[in-house]
C-alpha cells in the first residue's frame, strides 16, 4: 500500500493484520510455568503494566506530522544522502563462501563486511521512506526485508563454528542476530501496512523462527544455548537490548512480550555485576560505548513499554558506569588503548548524551544535538537508534537524590581504586597526561600488568598499542602467543629473560598513591606477575608532575636472590629516532615526546618491529648490559616544542 494513508487508518490495518498472525505465528508460545530463573510473578505484573498493542521507538512513519517535521528533515541529512545512492545500486548478494572462511581458514573480517553490507541498506531507506513519505523508497525496502529473511543465517560465522545455523537452520542468538532482530522489528512497526502482509507475515516468521522461539526454550530450560544471559560482558547486554527490544517492539500478544520483558530486567544483573563498584570496566572504553549504548537502549524501551514503572538505571551504581564514559579520557578524544581497544577509540556521545540526560551529570552532551550519522557500526541496530535520538525524550532518574557536583566532576585525574587504574590529566597549560593500569581486562585481557599510555594533545606518542584484527587464535589457547597480547608486546618489563603470566588471573596490587594538583603518584607492585622464584621484588611507581609542560617519570625498581637480566619496553604505534645524547624522540605527526633514560648500571637499546595479527607496531627494548641482583631503570618523559626540536 501507498504510504497515503492517515494514522487512525494506519493504526486500524495494523490492529487487523496482527490479529490475524496471532493464532498463525504464536500460538506455540510456551506457558511461563516452566521458566527456570525468571519469577512467573514477574511475569504476570508486567504482563499488566504493558500496553495493549507493541510499540518501538518513535512514531509510525504515517504520522506526517511527526516525521515531516523540518528538524527531523535537517538531522537525517547525511542518511538520506545515503539511501539516495542506494537507489542506483544492487544489494549486496550473500556469499557462502565468504561466510565459510572462518571454518576452512579463521578469517572474520570477509564474512562479517559481507553481512554487515547487507544488513545496512534497511536503516537509510527506511528512515529516508519516513522523512520523505511518498513510496520511493519501498521497492528498494521490501527487497531488502525479504533478502535478509531468506538469508540462511543471521549469526557471524565466528559464532557458528559448527554451522548448526547455516545448514541446520538450528538457530541460536549471537551479537548480529539480536541486532539484526531489533531493527527488522523497528522497520515493520514504522512502516506498518506500507509493506505488502505477506512479507510482513513471512518477517514475523523469521523473528520467531529464529530469535524468539529459542530464546523461549533457554528461559524454559529446555536449551542451554545462550550462554550470554549469564555473561557480565557486553554479549549480555547486547543480545538482552536486541531480543528483548524486538518483542516488545512487534510481538502482538501481550504475555509474551511480558516475558521477554522479565527477561531482560532479571538477566541484565549480570551485566552490571561485571563493573567495579566505581564504574570501570575490564573490557575497556570500544567495549564500555558498545555494551552501555546497548544498556541504555534497554532502559529506554522498557521505560516506555512499562510507563516509567521499570527503570534498570535505578540502581545508584549506573551512574558510575556511566561517568566511566567521562572519567576514562585522559585528554578530549584521547584514552588509553588497554585489551582490546584500538588506540582510536572515542567514547560514543549516544551513550553519554542517553547518560546525561537521564542521570543529570551536568556534561555538554544532549540526545537532541548528537549527530545522525549516515554511516553505521556493526551491531548497533541504527535504525531503532535513529528513532530513539529523533522523537525519545527520556525519563530522568528519579529513585535517588540528584548527585553532589563535587561527585560527578572529572577533575585532573580519575582513580579506580579496586582495579587500580589511574587517568592522570594535564595542568593548566600543560597537553601532556597518562593512564596506567595494575590489573588484567577480564575476556579481553593481554598480559600487561603495570601498561600505561602517554597522551600529548590529540596524540598518543607511546604507550599501550591496543587491540589486535580478530582471528579464531584470538580467543582461543594460543591468545596469549600473539605479541600484542603478550606482555612483549606492552612497555613492561621482561625479567629475567621470562615475560608477564596471564594478567586476568592476577589480582591488582597497589602499595600506595598520592594525588594532588601539582603531581599524581602511584606505586604498583608488579611481582606476582611473573613466575620467577628468583625474584625478590619488583614495583613500578609512575609520578606525573603537571607544573609547567608537565613531566611523567616511571620507575621501575627490582631485585633478585642471583645476578639476572632485567629490560623494560617503550612501545610505539608511531615514529621514533634516538638522539646523539642517547635520549629517544617519538611521535606521530604533529606532538614530540621527549623520553630521557637513566639506570643503576650500563644499558643497551634494541627495537624490533612487530607486524601479526592485522596490528603493526615497534618495541624498543632497554635491557641492562650484564646481569644484575638489583637495580633500577627510569624513564622519564617530556613534550617537546617546536622550537627545542633537534635540528
Amino acid at each position: 500500500m501507498r504510504p497515503d494513508s492517515g494514522e487512525k487508518k494506519w493504526g486500524i490495518r495494523k490492529y487487523v493484520f496482527v490479529t490475524l498472525l496471532v493464532s498463525q505465528l504464536f500460538a506455540a508460545a510456551p506457558s511461563v510455568a516452566g521458566l527456570v530463573e525468571i519469577p512467573v510473578e514477574r511475569v504476570g505484573a508486567l504482563s499488566a503494566q504493558l500496553p495493549e498493542r507493541p510499540q518501538g521507538f518513535g512514531p509510525s512513519c504515517a504520522n506526517r506530522g511527526e516525521w515531516g517535521a523540518t528538524s527531523v528533515a535537517n538531522r537525517t541529512v547525511e542518511v538520506r544522502r545515503v539511501a539516495e545512492k542506494l537507489l542506483t545500486q544492487a544489494l549486496p548478494a550473500w556469499d557462502q563462501d565468504l561466510y565459510l572462511e572462518y571454518s576452512r581458514m579463521g578469517t572474520r573480517p570477509n564474512g562479517e563486511k559481507m553481512m554487515n553490507a547487507r544488513k545496512a541498506w534497511l536503516y537509510p531507506l527506511t528512515i529516508a521512506e519516513c522523512v520523505e513519505g511518498k513510496g520511493r523508497f519501498i521497492p528498494a525496502i521490501e527487497r531488502t526485508i525479504n533478502e535478509l529473511t531468506k538469508q540462511p543465517t543471521w549469526t557471524w560465522p565466528a559464532h557458528d563454528k559448527t554451522l548448526r545455523n547455516l545448514r541446520d537452520h538450528n538457530f541460536e542468538v549471537d551479537l548480529l542476530a539480536a541486532d539484526t532482530a531489533h531493527d527488522l522489528a523497528q522497520a515493520l512497526y514504522m512502516l506498518g501496512d506500507w509493506l505488502p502482509l505477506e512479507l510482513r507475515h513471512r518477517t514475523l516468521s523469521a523473528l520467531n523462527q529464529r530469535v524468539f522461539e529459542p530464546l523461549r526454550k533457554s528461559f524454559a530450560g529446555a536449551s542451554k544455548d545462550h550462554f550470554w544471559l549469564h555473561a557480565d560482558h557486553n554479549w549480555n547486554a547486547v543480545c538482552l537490548k536486541g531480543v528483548v527490544s524486538a518483542a516488545l517492539t512487534i510481538l502482538p500478544d501481550r504475555h509474551d512480550r511480558a516475558l521477554f520483558a522479565a527477561a531482560g530486567e532479571h538477566y541484565i544483573q549480570h551485566y552490571v555485576s561485571g563493573f567495579s563498584p566505581e564504574g570501570y570496566t575490564s573490557e575497556g572504553p570500544g567495549y564500555w560505548n558498545y555494551g552501555f549504548s546497548h544498556f541504555a537502549a534497554l532502559r529506554e524501551i522498557l521505560m516506555q513499554a512499562t510507563g516509567g514503572k521499570l527503570d534498570l538505571f535505578a540502581d545508584a551504581k549506573v551512574r558510575n558506569m556511566a561517568m566511566y564514559g567521562y572519567r576514562i579520557e585522559m585528554l578530549p578524544n584521547n584514552i588509553a588503548a588497554f585489551g582490546d581497544a584500538s588506540p582510536k577509540t572515542r567514547m560514543d556521545d549516544f551513550t553519554r548524551a542517553y547518560a546525561n540526560d537521564v542521570l543529570g551529570l551536568r556534561q555538554d552532551q544532549h540526545l537532541a544535538t548528537v549527530r545522525i550519522s549516515g554511516s553505521q557500526a556493526a551491531n548497533d541496530a541504527p535504525l531503532a537508534k535513529a528513532a530513539l535520538l529523533l522523537f525519545s525524550n527520556p525519563t530522568p532518574v528519579s529513585t535517588w537524590p540528584h548527585p553532589d557536583p563535587a561527585s560527578i566532576q572529572i577533575g585532573l585525574h580519575s582513580y579506580f581504586d579496586s582495579v587500580g587504574v589511574l587517568v592522570s590529566r594535564p595542568g593548566q597549560g600543560s597537553q601532556l597526561a597518562v593512564s596506567i593500569k595494575a590489573g588484567g581486562n577480564g575476556n579481553h585481557s593481554h598480559n600487561d600488568i603495570g601498561s600505561y599510555t602517554v597522551g600529548l594533545g590529540s596524540e598518543q606518542p607511546t604507550g599501550d598499542v591496543g587491540g589486535t584484527q580478530y582471528s579464531a587464535k584470538t580467543f582461543s589457547k594460543e591468545r596469549y602467543s600473539i605479541s600484542g597480547i603478550s606482555s612483549w608486546g606492552h612497555p613492561v618489563p621482561v625479567v629475567a629473560g621470562t615475560l608477564q603470566s596471564q594478567a586476568e588471573k592476577i589480582k591488582p596490587s597497589v602499595i600506595e598513591t598520592h594525588f594532588s594538583d601539582k603531581a599524581d603518584e602511584i606505586l604498583i607492585n608488579m611481582s606476582d606477575a611473573y613466575a620467577k622464584p628468583m625474584l625478590h621484588a619488583l614495583t613500578r611507581k609512575l609520578v606525573h608532575d603537571r607544573r609547567n609542560a608537565g613531566t611523567i617519570t616511571i620507575t621501575d625498581q627490582f631485585k633478585f636472590t642471583k645476578p639476572s637480566n632485567f629490560e623494560v619496553a617503550i612501545t610505539t604505534l608511531g615514529n621514533w629516532k634516538q638522539n646523539p645524547d642517547g635520549s629517544i624522540e617519538l611521535w606521530q605527526r604533529d606532538e614530540h615526546l621527549l623520553a630521557r633514560i637513566d639506570s643503576s648500571s650500563p644499558w643497551a637499546l634494541k627495537s624490533e618491529i612487530s607486524n601479526e595479527e592485522g596490528l603493526s607496531f615497534t618495541r624498543i627494548g632497554i635491557s641492562l648490559v650484564s646481569p644484575v641482583k638489583s637495580g633500577y631503570i627510569k624513564i622519564r618523559y617530556e613534550p617537546l616544542h617546536p622550537g627545542q626540536l633537534p635540528r
